[in-house]
């Protein structure tokens, strides 16, 4: 290595790239250790090359960067406390390339980033506890290594003309993030340096990397500290004041700080701002006119000020010292209309959370974003945190002021409009997860007594007094169905934490308003139930039949939020019944499935994707459950199967979307239950239109899911059935199975496909092979249309476009000698992009709308309802009257000739009697046309 390094100059030479890749490949292929001396001299030596900046080419300066990085790591491996006598050589050489082009600044902020967060040990200097600290650092080598290492970035920044970049500032950053407290000592003239080019800065890119900068400083030496070298101030006599820019960047950074000197401090000041806009505003109105705007612009300094309160919440170092005296400021803010409810809200549930998750040993990942600062602070690891030990001694602070503080912001709560009781809301929640529960439910009680919802006895008001002051039209009865809905979302914030005597007056208070309203406050109910259900599982197993009885006999909501809080009540007593094989839970179990089987079948979307969700959501508890000799799991499969014999189509395709959800998220449980299958495909026999549908959409599920040598056991009974309908046009039939036989062919190939399909069809699958094979031609020769492409190449291809774009997609390639078929989609094709609105009347290959997620695929063949099709019926012949006589008879004709043609290729499984029902249907569906 000492032979190498005589090789490396401080000028570039021819040598010198290889000179770099030798001593590259040495420090990776080595395993002799470096002595200090040597390693020294290497970092001599590459420091001074690379202080020659862009005089050197740039990629060998960056490499001498590098191997820089890569010396200091030796060293630090054989010596840690090394870097005192090289890491300011080695950043005083790496600084001047921080305002290099981009590419190579950021290469060098991020070695620099490195060498300062590996190397400098803040452990070295003495704690800043008493006046001594000052001369102590300065004395040892650490402090002087350190001051030089200072010294060197401030006087980059003091160089730089104008603003310094991104670079150099992310370096200062991670610098002041390390040294943490101690930064007050050696960095105190590059917080000044910082602050002087933030009030003279340039565009506001700049001004964030400044900010950012700074906040980094807030962070490492406390808001204390900052504010003695940048004092925000106020002077009385002319109204100026100095450092306010200073306050947005305390409201984001300020972490770890105390409480008290907020109280003493903070508050202190924002009242001085206050006194003084009062002053103003009284000469403006006496004398001077323009003191107004003066008086407005102090007291919003006033109003930021004390909106510092959140931030010094965040981890503050003498929560349980000094909450007490806080709440008592907090209180009266809150019984009062104060600018400061929400800034308090959100106070109170940091305070809370913070302590809650490290006794909890979890994050609540939406509360954790309330205290969360920047994530390159998270990285340094400079974020203060709380032990078991100082959480506990927290919480019990906390509570013995809970009560006080939750009764002032339930008062607020219940006379807040509804924008403000969203976070108030939040706050509530956390601190009634600490208070006892007994306080809370006088809490509440005193809440039902003020509007009049219990009586002198403490028992809810009957149910025949309600109606007589609704028809009595009382306004007293329009209010309190107001203030019902306010009440039962306050009761759903205290959950959480209940106890079994709160949960049953929250009970009580439940079926009252369900009982006393046929629509009003039911949101509201139906969340504060699913609440109670998810959180406290001994009320659903201790009073089943009670509940599903309460929800069975309610009439099924409309709005989507209390659809989803419905099911979101089916899904836990679903999970219960089907684990305790009751034969009763059972039953009710059936009528809670039967609901969610209809709702698939909605023409809303957002109806149906509540009971696909809740579908997945009951399936994913039951297979998550302990295996036993009949699991849950195959019961709620079987449950749904049941349907399958049912009388009503509707039913039925609604219990094969129902599967087909189920079969989506695990293809699998079509092995695991080998009767699945079988069954749905038997459907296949059927003459619902629906019922094909949603079977053939199944199918398209189970083959694009399934994994090709599972497919393979059931490949026969799929074929056989699917082909059935490969003659059939209406309704999309054939392109259906069409896309069924190409996903079949791509995962199975067609010497496995073509030997189990009959031998009837073999011209099909025939047709389906040259079909693919020209559309993949077309596609790699790139002549082809831009969306010919296979329809099974996406589970979505199908269900995701307008019926025209699928004409387009899947019409046929033409040969020389047509056939009938080809020359009749050719025609329906012309017929389609002639008549305005004609593909509406044709079914959809999926829903309505269709899901915009993977759900689409579950029920894209299945979810239109009855109506849909009137409706669509009904606008296809309005745009087909729209559109003129002589378009309108071109297309009765062309009907009448494609029935014709569809006469002679209608199914043959179930014998001539159903042959003449078919022709008898056609002849029907024609006449209503006409």
């Amino acid at each position: 290595m000492s032979e190498v390094c005589k090789l490396v100059r401080s000028d570039f030479s021819l040598l010198t790239r290889h000179v770099f890749k030798i001593i590259e490949a040495i420090f990776e292929t080595s395993r002799v250790e470096f002595g200090v001396p040597e390693t020294d001299n290497i970092v001599d030596s590459l420091a001074s090359y690379v202080s020659l900046g862009d005089r050197n080419p740039l990629d060998t300066v960056v490499s001498a960067a590098t191997l820089l990085k890569r010396s200091l790591d030796v060293l630090h491996d054989g010596e840690p406390s090394s870097w005192t006598r090289s890491l300011p050589l080695v950043c005083e050489s790496l600084a001047g390339l921080l305002n290099s082009e981009a590419s190579t600044a950021s290469q060098t902020s991020s070695i620099l980033k490195d060498l300062l967060s590996h190397h400098v040990d803040p452990k070295s200097f003495s704690t800043p506890k008493d006046k001594q600290f000052d001369n102590e650092c300065q004395e040892s080598m650490e402090a002087s290594a350190m001051k030089s290492i200072c010294a060197i970035f401030e006087n980059a920044l003091s160089a730089i003309d104008g603003v310094p970049n991104e670079h150099i500032l992310g370096v200062i950053s991670v610098l002041f993030l390390k040294l943490g407290e101690r930064s007050f000592v050696f960095m105190k003239n590059i917080v000044l340096k910082l602050a002087d080019l933030i009030l003279h800065g340039g565009g506001t890119s700049y001004t964030n990397h400044l900010q950012n900068c700074i906040g980094s400083a807030v962070i490492a030496m406390g808001p204390e500290r900052i504010l003695t070298l940048l004092p925000i101030s106020l002077h009385t006599d002319d109204s100026t004041c100095m450092n306010l820019w200073l306050v947005p960047i305390l409201k984001d950074y300020v972490v770890g700080a105390s409480l008290r000197y907020y109280m003493e401090h903070i508050v202190p000041l924002a009242k001085s701002f206050e006194r003084a806009s009062r002053k103003a505003k009284k000469l403006a109105i006496s004398t001077d006119k323009k003191k107004l705007a003066i008086s407005q612009d102090l007291l919003a300094h006033a109003h930021d000020l004390w909106g510092l309160l959140p931030g010094f919440c965040r981890y503050p170092t003498d929560t349980y010292q000094n909450i007490g005296p806080l709440a008592e400021i907090l209180i009266p803010l809150l019984k009062k209309d104060s600018f400061m409810h929400e800034n308090i809200a959100i106070a109170l549930q940091v305070l809370v959370s913070q302590n809650n998750s490290v006794l909890s040993s979890r994050r609540d990942a939406d509360q954790s974003n309330l205290f969360a600062v920047k994530d390159f602070v998270v990285e340094i690891g400079n974020i203060p945190t709380y032990s078991e030990k100082t959480a506990t001694r927290n919480i019990r602070a906390l509570k013995s002021c809970s009560t006080e503080l939750l009764e002032a912001l339930t008062d607020l709560f219940v006379d807040s409009h509804p924008e403000k009781r969203s976070y108030l809301k939040d706050a509530i929640g956390c601190l009634a997860s600490i208070t006892d529960s007994s306080s809370i439910k006088k809490i509440l009680m005193s809440l039902f007594e003020r509007f009049q919802f219990i009586d002198g006895e403490g028992e809810f008001e009957k149910y025949n007094q309600v109606l007589i002051d609704k028809e009595q039209g009382n306004l007293s009865s329009t209010e309190k169905d107001v203030q019902r809905c306010v009440m039962m979302e306050l009761a759903s914030s205290f959950v959480g934490g209940a106890k079994e005597d709160l949960i049953d007056l929250i009970y009580k208070f439940i079926k009252h308003t369900f009982q006393a309203t046929d629509e009003t406050g039911h949101r509201e109910a139906y969340h504060t139930m699913s609440r109670i259900l998810e959180e406290h599982a001994w009320f659903s197993s201790s009073r089943f039949i009670e509940l599903s009885s309460l929800l069975l006999d309610l009439k099924s909501p409309v709005d989507i939020a209390s659809i989803r809080d419905r099911f979101a009540c089916f899904h836990v007593l679903m999970v219960h019944t089907l684990k305790m094989s009751l034969e009763e839970e059972n039953t009710r179990a059936f009528l809670f499935l039967n609901e969610i089987i209809l709702t698939l079948k909605e023409g809303k979307e957002e109806a149906r994707k509540a009971a696909y969700d809740v579908l997945l959501m009951i399936s994913s508890s039951l297979r998550d459950s302990p295996s036993v000799s009949d699991p849950p799991y195959n019961k709620l499969i079987s449950m749904i199967m049941g349907y399958l014999s049912g009388s009503s189509p509707h039913i039925k395709s609604g219990a094969v979307s129902a599967l087909s959800g189920l079969v989506y998220k695990d293809a699998d449980i079509c092995l695991s239950m080998p009767d699945l299958v079988p069954s749905i495909l038997s459907l296949l026999h059927s003459k619902a239109v629906e019922v094909i549908k949603a079977v053939l959409g199944f199918v398209k599920v189970l083959v694009s899911c399934l994994e090709a040598n599972g497919l393979r056991n059931l490949l026969s009974e799929i074929v056989n059935e699917v082909l059935r309908w490969s003659s059939v046009s209406r309704h999309h039939f054939r392109e259906k199975v069409t896309v069924i036989m190409e996903i079949m062919l791509r995962k199975c190939g067609s010497a496995a496909v073509g030997s189990v399909t009959p031998e009837k069809y073999k011209s099909f699958l025939k047709t389906v092979v040259e079909n693919r094979h020209n559309k993949t031609n077309s596609k790699e020769s790139g002549t082809g249309d831009t969306e010919m492409m296979p329809a099974y190449s996406s589970t979505k291809a199908s269900d995701s476009m307008p019926d025209k774009r699928r004409h387009k997609k899947w019409a046929y390639p033409s040969k020389e000698n047509d056939s009938g078929e080809q020359r009749k989609a050719k025609r329906e094709k012309k017929n389609n992009s002639r008549t305005p609105g004609s593909n509406k009347g044709h079914w959809s290959n999926g829903s309505s709308s269709g899901l915009r997620s993977t759900n689409r695929d579950m029920h894209s063949d299945n979810a239109k309802s009855i109506k849909g099709q009137s409706e669509g019926r009904l606008k296809k012949s309005q745009s087909g009257y729209s559109a003129g006589p002589t378009i309108g008879k071109k297309r009765k004709q062309m009907e009448l000739t494609n029935m014709k043609k569809d006469k002679a290729r209608v199914p043959t499984h179930s014998g001539a009697s159903k042959s003449r029902k078919h022709q008898n249907l056609g002849r029907k569906r024609l006449k209503i046309n006409r």
